[in-house]
């Protein structure tokens, strides 16, 4: 009974790959033959396909930095600021001058005292303004746009053929580098010649 059920299976199996084959070689030639007489021919419907297909857009943004030298009037800005610093500075010190000092004299030395500039204070002497930058970084954003086709096609000599390609993107879609980097593929077509 089981030797049958097997007998059975394998006549089908057979039936089967028979028509499987006749069906498959019917098509087979009909796909390989070449479908223009010219590669000249090929190429044209290719870019033909290519341009009917429209294109989608990609925008790069890049920051560049870069040192440039202060202006005249960036340097004098500078040294108002430097300048209005140490005179709170001067002002600071001569309040705590005051507030040491036990006597009217002392107090009145406090005017003419000279302190050194420690690690603490800001006022700088004569040499603060040689601590002053000339040079300022500045950022600069660069955007470009650029059109790119939705599909694009590789020509493949040896077999005699444009392998062609369609992203699966929307017409006049707007994409960054990094999206455009990881499209998929939507369709595949050959141009054969």
């Amino acid at each position: 009974m089981a030797g049958s059920g097997v007998l059975g299976l394998l006549i089908y199996a057979g039936f089967f790959y028979a028509n499987l084959r006749r069906t498959s070689s019917i098509e087979e030639p009909q796909e390989l033959r070449p479908s223009y007489s010219s590669q000249a021919q090929a190429k044209q419907e290719a870019e033909r396909w290519i341009t009917e297909g429209g294109t989608f857009t990609v925008t790069t943004t890049q920051r560049v930095r870069k040192t440039i030298p202060l202006t005249r009037q960036e340097r004098r800005k500078l040294e108002l600021l430097a300048d209005e610093k140490r005179r709170g500075q001067i002002e600071a010190d001569f309040e705590a001058c005051l507030d040491q000092a036990a006597t009217d004299l002392a107090k009145e030395l406090c005017s003419f005292q000279q302190l050194p500039p420690d690690a603490t204070s800001t006022a700088t002497g004569a040499g603060g303004l040689s601590d002053l930058p000339t040079t300022k970084v500045i950022e600069d954003v660069r955007v470009e746009t650029s059109q790119r086709p939705r599909r694009t096609c590789t020509p493949v000599s040896s077999y005699r053929r444009f392998n062609c390609i369609e992203f699966d993107v929307a017409r006049n879609a707007q994409l960054t580098a990094a999206k455009q980097n990881s499209l998929d593929i939507k369709g595949y077509r050959q141009f054969r010649y």
